[in-house]
């Protein structure tokens, strides 16, 4: 994407938790190539059922023994080192919102020669200069060209200093006062992880110039990104700081294999597990259908006359909501009439089967609920059957992966949710369209935690192979410093010898596995 585009982010047209997994799929499978090609040192290939694509990547390394003291080398700042602080003022400042024109011009005219380029060579922008680097092993670049080119983002780099040793992100969105989430603007989430490509860039300059303490200060600036992403108030933040940790442990591979590095097992053991969480985005989530129709909040089992459901109606059809359009209703941008006439259409034709649920689903009486005006039935039924459902998978997010992998009725929860809104009809298509596809957000997590376990167990390698003449452990069982599990199974990752090579490969996650090919290097004579 060119990065005029990267400074905005289009209006969001689906509900928060299905954007952010709409997102991912492009964040998880970008640049997965057919089969049997290489990109940035990493050769594709589908599997042999044909049901997926192994990525493999050769990592020539180094014997090195964890360093002493232990913790000299730390990605983020501890709790007691982090400044007080809000980073995202930082991140704002090394984006050139709030100045940095000059420098945010130039910027685009190099993107807008490169695309002229591409259009005249009848080629991609990511093939020429310079999005292409950001696929260039840090032997491969050319080192003056880049250099000019990130004089251009200089002002960048105290700012993400500042950002990565501050200790909180808030971008004081005060939910509870917007009148329409899910058309909630994300331009500065964009904007990030075009920063994390500058980053990227600058990482392997870096390298390029022996300069391995600062590429590995830089991986931990991407580490931070994601680590402040993850305070956001959106899942769509998560996933980019997922996403924009991904950066980093992809250049992370290739600092390891510097000749200097020092060994960084105890830096990854420190990172958070999770380094970037989904919690409070899970929470905000939880309460979704609430924040985008406050109305709904007023809706109780206690009796209420109709003059009352009337003027609830009134506030539903008065309300700016982009619930509509995720409806279909096709009364989204209508007047307040039309909307308000369609709502009580819906709610008449809807009453049947809502008091059928609240009488034989929920368990109210039957008097009570025939006792109620057509409008309290159905919009009960509404909350009703969206907390149900909302709780059925958010429930399972309080256990661990494994746990929820093993279970059917946690894997069934969609299909079950699918079937019980088509029984239900009208009143249950918010649930229906709100909260579907929130159990695909363990595959992101799952990949980054997997990822960043692997490089440990890289690390406690290089630390076998310092103490044991340059030799690669027969098994994992070997080690000295203790490699994590594998966190898609909570059991060890698979490893195999194979003479003076072995390959350390993750659980296969939604069709992508990564394997790791580790040769050791002959020591200098």
């Amino acid at each position: 994407m060119l990065a005029r585009y990267d400074w905005m982010m289009p209006r969001l047209k689906k509900p928060m938790a299905a954007t952010a997994v709409l997102l991912w799929g492009a964040v998880a499978f970008a640049g997965v190539a057919a089969a049997d090609e290489r990109s940035d040192g990493w050769l594709r290939q589908s599997d042999p059922d044909g049901s997926g694509i192994v990525r493999t990547k050769d990592l020539p390394l180094h014997p090195r023994s964890e360093p002493v003291p232990a913790l000299r080398y730390r990605f983020l700042p501890d709790s007691f080192q982090a400044r007080p602080g809000n980073a995202a003022l930082y991140y704002l400042k090394a984006m050139g919102f709030l100045e940095q024109q000059y420098a945010r011009e130039r910027i685009n005219e190099v993107y807008d020669r490169a695309r002229q380029q591409a259009s005249e060579a009848d080629t991609s922008t990511d093939q020429l200069p310079p999005l292409v680097w950001l696929d260039t092993p840090p032997d491969q670049l050319p080192v003056q060209e880049v250099k000019e080119f990130l004089r251009l983002t200089a002002f960048q780099k105290p700012m993400l200093r500042e950002a990565a040793a501050r200790s909180d992100f808030d971008m004081q969105r005060n939910l509870r006062e917007v009148d329409d989430l899910i058309g909630y603007l994300l331009p500065e989430i964009q904007s990030m992880r075009q920063l994390a490509r500058y980053n990227s860039l600058r990482c392997r300059l870096a390298l390029a110039e022996d300069r391995v303490e600062d590429a590995i200060e830089i991986c931990g600036q991407q580490f931070a990104m994601g680590h402040h992403l993850g305070q956001d108030d959106f899942l769509v933040s998560n996933l980019v700081g997922m996403a924009i940790v991904a950066i980093g442990w992809n250049d992370l591979l290739y600092v390891v294999q510097h000749p200097d590095c020092p060994n960084l097992y105890w830096a990854l053991a420190t990172l958070p597990d999770p380094l970037v969480s989904t919690a409070h985005a899970m929470d905000v989530e939880h309460n979704l259908l609430y924040l985008q129709v406050p109305a709904l909040q007023d809706v109780s089992e206690a009796p209420q006359p109709a003059e009352h459901w009337s003027q609830v109606i009134d506030r539903l059809a008065a309300e700016p909501n982009s619930m509509y359009a995720e409806l279909d209703t096709g009364v989204g941008e209508s007047d307040f009439e039309t909307r308000r006439a369609w709502l009580v259409g819906a709610i008449a034709a809807s009453y049947p089967a809502a008091r059928d649920y609240l009488i034989e689903t929920v368990g109210l009486p039957r008097q009570q609920v025939e006792a109620y005006p057509t409008a309290q039935a159905v919009l009960l039924a509404t909350v009703r059957f969206y907390e149900r459902w909302r709780d059925e998978y958010f429930k399972w997010q309080h256990l661990s992966f494994a746990q929820r992998q093993s279970s059917q009725a946690a894997s069934s929860a969609g299909e079950r949710l699918a079937e019980a809104a088509d029984r239900a009809g009208w009143f249950a298509m918010p649930t229906k369209q709100l909260i579907p596809l929130l159990g695909t957000m363990t595959i992101p997590e799952i990949r980054c935690r997997q990822q960043i376990a692997m490089l440990q167990t890289v690390e406690a390698i290089r630390d076998y192979a310092a103490a044991n003449q340059g030799q690669l452990p027969a098994s994992l069982d070997q080690l000295t410093l203790p490699a994590p599990p594998d966190p898609r199974t909570g059991k060890p990752f698979a490893y195999q010898r194979q003479d003076d090579a072995a390959v350390l490969s993750g659980q296969s996650e939604a069709g992508l596995q990564t394997r790791l090919q580790l040769r050791i290097q002959p020591s200098d004579p």
